[in-house]
């Protein structure tokens, strides 16, 4: 090195600056993938809604008292089922993948089958064979679809999840 020359290195605060900047792009690539998981979970959650509201419609369309339209849903998977349950019968008309990451963490149904959404159509205003829950999840995003006993009605809310 030749006399009058300095090391060139960073300060202090250049190295500060820098570190800051990393936590900042961290903290939003962190975030957006917190968001994503969210938004997944919230789809699922409206996709299943506009799948009981159909089911009931078909049961109320038909009328026929032997007869249930509903979703079976299997806890722990990715899945769940469009079905049509004539007398003890239950017949698979259509598989629903869930989308990536969302999984059924519970399903609990009154009616003979416990983790069954049905609805026959006899009821007046398409009430079920019993309320429940279905709780979706993808990671720490929770969204619980409720359809309530006496009316068929049905709720969705990201608190007060099983």
């Amino acid at each position: 090195m030749a006399p009058g020359q300095r090391i060139r290195g960073a300060t202090l605060l250049e190295i500060l600056v820098a570190i800051g900047l990393i936590a900042v792009v961290a903290a939003i690539v962190w975030q957006a993938g917190s968001l994503t998981a969210r938004l997944r979970v919230r789809a699922a959650a409206t996709a299943l809604v506009s799948d009981l509201r159909a089911a009931q419609a078909l049961a109320m369309a038909e009328r026929r008292p032997r007869r249930a339209h509903g979703l079976q849903f299997e806890p722990g998977s990715d899945r769940y089922f469009i079905v049509v349950r004539d007398e003890s019968t239950t017949t698979q008309s259509r598989l629903r993948r869930l989308p990536d990451g969302v999984r059924v963490t519970y399903a609990r149904f009154g009616g003979a089958v416990s983790t069954a959404a049905l609805f026959n159509g006899v009821s007046l205003f398409g009430a079920p064979s019993g309320g429940g829950t279905v709780t979706l999840a993808n990671g720490q995003a929770r969204w619980c679809v409720r359809l309530l006993p006496a009316t068929g009605r049905i709720r969705v809310a990201a608190v007060g999840c099983p």
